[in-house]
């Protein structure tokens, strides 16, 4: 899977002129937005950004941390996911969008619960994705149970 990803990705930024890092630093940037939506940092949440990183793009540890901080740089210029979400609406396919979806609960459920603020946040996602509403349900369903097992 990270392999089809990583061409997916590579793909469309050459077919787009979109630089494949900036793909990287849109999905690092939405999931930094959900491990701070609730305002309560819980390392849990933090080792699961990293986790998604990592796998998602292959990446070292030292890479996935240099993500983290050029997101985190990103986010502070402009406070604004629409950047981050319009990226990858534009350049990825429903299938790798739906998979960052996947990614974002699962980085919600990494302390154990959903905050008010969390759901909020992945409603707003999942719509700026031009994702629909049951595709934010049913990867919801699909990693809450993968935690309750």
């Amino acid at each position: 899977m990270i392999k089809f990803l990583e061409k997916l990705i590579s793909k469309e930024a050459h077919s787009k002129d979109i630089d494949e890092q900036d793909l990287k630093v849109a999905t690092a940037g939405l999931f930094i937005e959900m491990v701070y939506a609730d305002f309560d940092v819980h390392p849990e949440e933090e080792k699961q950004l990293f986790k998604a990183l990592h796998t998602l793009f292959n990446l070292s540890g030292t890479e996935v941390q240099q993500l983290i901080d050029e997101a985190r740089e990103t986010r502070e210029e402009r406070h604004d996911i629409w950047r981050f979400a319009s990226v990858l609406k534009d350049h990825l396919s429903r299938e790798q969008r739906l998979k960052i979806l996947t990614n974002l609960w699962q980085i919600v459920y990494a302390d154990g619960r959903i905050d008010k603020y969390e759901d909020a946040l992945m409603r707003k996602i999942t719509n700026l994705l031009g994702l629909d509403h049951s595709d934010m349900i049913e990867t919801k369903l699909a990693v809450k149970n993968r935690f309750e097992e």
